[in-house]
């Protein structure tokens, strides 16, 4: 375990990796955080300010850590700027006698060196040679703080008091060396959720220690992965941890306790690893491909079409994903000027625009495989709509409903409610009444009617009521709408929770199925009382759909009514 944990440190990056996970490794261990690193301020060496007992004595002292990523080298301790020697002289010079605040300043001062892996022969002279020169004894020390020395303080402190208990170790020993295995690494991944995620929470300690097991485990995955250069398992894995991160938060985060905001501050690293894994997964995996004809089908390393179909779909639906997510990060600083969120924006643009050449260049996306592929188009659309992308995202749903009747009524590849892989890749079945069967249910058609309705296309919506009359009538066409139990349940998909609004028909044109809809909506309050929706953080709710097989509110449509930005913010 030490060696796998001094691995993983050692592959961290400084900036918003390794300076993140270190102050949560310290208070763990019964440090109390001062400061902890900060963008756009000076810090004069120091990245992390805690109190602690001193190495020697025992008795309270003042850490301060400056921390390096990876080996420390030559060019490490005294070239550039980022070089750990000057971030010493700083500390020094500046941030003992003018930074530290005046209570801490008579307190036994630690200066740590910090770095993820070791200190190179050729550098240790002259790092001796510094310490040698300006410690004193019993006013300032100095420790090195390697990636074997912290791996050690993860392996007694942190596991000693059961952040990794022993019964822990061989689901994440195993999800860890199996991130090759996408599928046996999130299964064991998702055991080491269950142990964690129990009903037997002893208090708010309790509960921050638990979130942030699986915010050390989460990082580590994805540490090991991108290492590897597999971020499929790591996207898995990251996910789910900032869903059972969630469930664990979301009845007690909102408050101005330290316990609250220990539990927000671990929720908003859990987005941002969100974030960074989906990123990375994004650049590598689907961005290369989606202005090449057929490139992302290509890629995939299969010749069944029912392989090419699942990984399009799930690829499409990861890529709006992440420009929901964009959305939400956009809308946080709505008072910044233009120059502050132009990062994002472009982020965000470039999203939208991969996402409509990724579905031009791929006709698999006018035909889905399954009904619950609904989820990915809900997504796109939604996301295309947000973006004023009304056009596209019209010629795109209308082409889909009609290429999925005609598929159905010539027996092609049409939309299936099967979820099996097995039964996937044998559709469609030449046998009696196979049709029926593979459709006694559907949101994906009931979806493409709203769709339809909200882009008020006549045509293509009479098309599909003559298709429900005339060939669906065994079928039930319905929507899924969340309930009181659903906010226990969404994020980890622990129980039967929601309610079904069945029975949908097309009879009553486009008015009378909208119609039907904001009645449906206005009569429940349970999607504006779901915890992500209320404090805002809506694209957690997207995120538990997409990963529990789950179709998304309708709610999330009227927000969509119109294509108008301001209206769809309103």
């Amino acid at each position: 375990m030490k060696l796998l944990l001094k691995q993983y440190l050692a592959s961290l990056r400084e900036r918003d990796e390794l300076d993140i996970v270190l102050p949560d490794i310290l208070s763990e261990l019964g440090f109390t955080i001062i400061s902890r690193p900060m963008r756009g301020t000076a810090q004069y060496g120091v990245d992390i300010a805690a109190l602690g007992p001193h190495p020697d004595t025992g008795v309270p002292a003042i850490y301060l850590l400056s921390v390096k990523s990876g080996d420390l080298g030559r060019d490490d301790w005294d070239t550039g700027k980022q070089s750990l020697r000057p971030s010493l002289v700083d500390i020094l010079d500046v941030y003992i006698p003018k930074q530290l605040p005046r209570r801490y300043r008579k307190m036994p001062k630690v200066v740590a060196l910090c770095f993820g892996g070791d200190i190179q022969e050729d550098v240790r002279p002259r790092v001796g040679a510094f310490i040698d020169k300006y410690a004193e004894a019993g006013e300032i020390d100095f420790v090195e703080w390697n990636g074997d020395y912290i791996a050690g303080l993860i392996g007694t402190g942190l596991l000693r008091e059961h952040i990794f208990p022993k019964s822990f170790e061989v689901n994440f020993r195993k999800a860890v060396a199996l991130v090759d295995e996408p599928d046996v690494c999130e299964a064991h991944f998702r055991s080491l959720i269950d142990q964690i995620v129990t009903p037997e929470i002893k208090n708010f300690s309790d509960r921050i220690r638990r979130a942030r097991q699986i915010l050390v485990a989460a990082w580590t995955i994805f540490a090991w992965c991108r290492d590897a250069g597999n971020l499929e398992a790591s996207y898995r894995c990251t996910s789910l941890s900032l869903l059972a991160i969630w469930h664990l938060s979301h009845q007690h985060i909102v408050g101005k306790s330290k316990y609250h905001r220990a539990l927000s501050d671990v929720v908003d690293k859990a987005i941002s690893l969100m974030l960074t894994n989906s990123g990375a997964y994004l650049d590598e995996h689907v961005l290369p491909y989606c202005e090449i004809e057929d490139g992302l089908a290509a890629s995939v390393p299969s010749h069944s079409s029912a392989d090419i179909n699942l990984k399009l779909f799930e690829a499409l639906g990861r890529l709006a994903l992440h420009g929901h997510w964009l959305v939400f990060q956009k809308s946080l600083r709505p008072s910044e000027g233009e120059s502050d969120q132009e990062p994002i924006a472009e982020q965000l643009n470039l999203c939208s625009d991969r996402l409509i050449k990724l579905i031009k260049n791929n006709p698999v996306f006018y035909t889905p495989l399954r009904d619950d592929h609904a989820i990915e188009v809900n997504l796109a659309a939604l996301l295309l709509l947000h973006q004023g992308e009304t056009g596209f995202a019209h010629d795109w749903i209308e082409q889909m409903t009609l290429s999925s009747i005609f598929s159905h009524r010539s027996h092609g590849y049409f939309p299936c409610a099967f979820r099996e892989y097995s039964d996937l890749v044998e559709h469609p079945k030449s046998r009696e009444n196979y049709r029926e069967d593979a459709t006694l249910g559907s949101i994906l058609y009931p979806t493409l009617g709203v769709w339809l309705s909200i882009f008020d296309d006549q045509s293509a919506f009479s098309a599909l009521e003559d298709f429900y009359r005339n060939f669906m009538p065994h079928s039930t066409w319905q929507l899924w709408f969340p309930d009181e139990a659903t906010d226990e349940h969404l994020f980890l998909n622990t129980d039967i929770h929601g309610a079904a609004l069945p029975g949908l028909t097309l009879s009553d044109g486009t008015a009378g199925l909208l119609k039907t809809l904001e009645e449906e909506i206005s009569a429940s309050n349970d999607f504006a009382n779901l915890s992500a929706v209320r404090i805002g953080i809506w694209p957690l709710v997207l995120l538990a759909c997409q990963r529990h097989r789950i179709p998304l509110p309708p709610q999330f449509w009227v927000m969509n009514w119109s294509p108008s930005a301001s209206e769809v913010k309103s």
